[in-house]
């Protein structure tokens, strides 16, 4: 993990990995707390990015990449399936149908929009 650019933050991270910049061995519980910290801090980070960029349309360029990055992926029929059962449209059922018809012919409509009509 590369060392943050706010000089805030990055001397927070030096001081965090002080023991590993200056040579010193690391204990292996060290290493796992290390590691938490960092799973959890990552979880969180790309959590808030993805609420960031939802709803921001990608550029040309970007696009192109990721379509060279997807170009010969294989994908199982299991896999291929689940992605056709997202994409199509899903219905209602006939008992929710009929109550949804049922509320709207109970709709009162105005004089006003009787007229208009």
């Amino acid at each position: 993990m590369p060392a943050p650019k706010d000089p805030i933050k990055r001397a927070e991270w030096i001081k965090k990995f002080s023991d590993k910049l200056r040579g010193k061995p690391i204990s292996e519980e060290h290493r796992r707390k290390m590691s938490e910290a960092h799973r959890i801090v990552s979880f969180e980070t790309r959590k808030k990015m993805s609420e960031a960029h939802t709803g921001i349309p990608l550029s040309e360029e970007h696009r192109r990449r990721v379509s060279e990055g997807q170009l010969g992926k294989v994908l199982s029929e299991e896999h291929r399936r689940k992605i056709s059962e997202t994409q199509t449209g899903k219905c209602h059922s006939e008992e929710s149908s009929r109550k949804m018809s049922e509320s709207q012919k109970q709709r009162w409509i105005s004089e006003k929009h009787k007229k208009k009509k």
